[in-house]
């Protein structure tokens, strides 16, 4: 009889436990996304108003021509057959590419490699045999820090830049999906109609559904996602770069409204 009773309590509290775990992540994210946001901005003060940059390529932060707000790219071992010429899976798991970090990087203004990882993400890769969590869950919008690379939209290279749609509307990092990370930048469609969303790289849904972005006005929100195609469950393989199969979905919309200004109806498109 209390074996009984003392299994309907345990069933009774593992949700509320549950909900508590994951709002406290969610704490933590927030608290995270709003530090690296200050040192974002401690960036530009110490460099006449310019942004940190934001190489959308491989070897970000590793070079003086790919120089990047952090460097190293997060992969599992899954991709050995895909990159095996190019892809150091030893980067998913190196926080000194994050502290001190490399050309380009805030990380000298971030207090620990911490910051740069959700709490919620339990992603990892296999090295050696073994699993080792991987150190990075966070990207930066990827039309900051950079000049018109991408020929879709403004891209923002100074923080006095940002009159359109303003600081409190435009994200600067995101908690990016774990099959979606790779370098340090997150792409959003530009272009995107209505008719023809569609997802470049995918943010996360690992707070109950929910993502968590960083403003340049300095604030951290969390947004729930409405349409189920956004809410991807991790397979432990890298998405590909560009899934033109969910139309008509407002995440999508909501996001890139909060990259970067209007598109520019005479820059031709990209894709």
């Amino acid at each position: 009889m209390v074996i009984a009773i003392i299994a309907i309590l345990a069933g009774l509290l593992l949700p509320v436990l549950s909900k508590a775990k994951a709002r406290a992540y969610t704490v933590v994210c927030l608290n995270n996304m709003k530090q690296l946001q200050l040192a974002w901005h401690m960036y530009a003060e110490d460099h006449d108003d310019w942004v940190s940059p934001n190489y959308p390529g491989l070897g970000n932060g590793k070079f003086p021509e790919a120089a990047s707000w952090v460097a190293g790219t997060m992969s599992y071992e899954t991709l050995h057959e895909t990159w095996p010429s190019f892809v150091d899976y030893s980067d998913s798991t190196n926080t000194l590419l994050l502290i001190p970090g490399g050309y380009g990087s805030i990380g000298q203004y971030t207090r620990s490699p911490g910051m740069y990882k959700c709490p919620a993400d339990k992603s990892w890769t296999l090295i050696g045999g073994q699993r080792q969590a991987r150190v990075r869950s966070v990207s930066m919008n990827a039309f900051m820090g950079e000049p018109e690379w991408y020929r879709i939209a403004y891209c923002y290279s100074k923080t006095s830049d940002l009159i359109d749609p303003g600081p409190a509307n435009t994200f600067v990092f995101v908690d990016e999906h774990e099959d979606s990370i790779l370098a340090g930048a997150f792409f959003v469609a530009g272009e995107a109609s209505w008719s023809d969303t569609f997802w470049v790289s995918l943010p996360a849904s690992r707070h109950s559904g929910a993502g968590i972005f960083s403003f340049s006005d300095g604030h951290a929100e969390t947004k729930k996602w409405l349409d189920r195609r956004t809410r991807v469950p991790v397979k432990r393989l890298w998405r590909s770069v560009v899934e033109h199969d969910c139309p008509h979905n407002p995440d999508v919309l909501w996001v890139r409204d909060r990259a970067t200004k209007h598109l520019n109806p005479e820059i031709p498109l990209a894709w």
